[in-house]
């Protein structure tokens, strides 16, 4: 379910985290239903524990889940409701956005790649 891109300059934890919340986007997680515990991901995807562990923590400081002690990790009732996600979200947009403009994008191409986005509607196959 989830994939990791070893060759991404994205850091593994922060890939784990952005795929956990586009399922929950798409409803492939919906509120309140568990998530698979730290261990089993990390077990399946051949990770360090503390990654998984890092991914998590994240995910609950923003809201997208929470966690009964003993229990596991759940998903939030309004996962997307935390204004800081969507800050943090449009803060990197506009750095990458930014860095597009100065090599020579277009504002055209940038709409164009926009709509492409949001047309497909699911996971980026990147």
């Amino acid at each position: 379910m989830i994939d990791i891109d070893l060759r991404s300059r994205t850091p593994i934890y922060e890939q784990i985290k952005e795929q956990i919340m586009r399922y929950i986007q798409l409803g492939v997680f919906r509120p309140h239903e568990q998530l698979p515990s730290i261990r089993t991901l990390s077990r399946e995807l051949n990770l360090n524990i503390n990654t998984v562990k890092h991914a998590f923590m994240d995910l609950e400081a923003y809201g997208v889940i929470y966690s009964l002690p003993g229990k596991g990790s759940y998903v939030s009732e309004n996962a997307f409701a935390n204004a800081h996600i969507r800050e943090k979200a449009l803060e990197e947009l506009r750095a990458v956005m930014l860095s597009c403009q100065s090599k020579g994008v277009t504002q055209e191409e940038m709409l164009a790649l926009t709509a492409e986005i949001y047309a497909r509607g699911d996971m980026p196959d990147d």
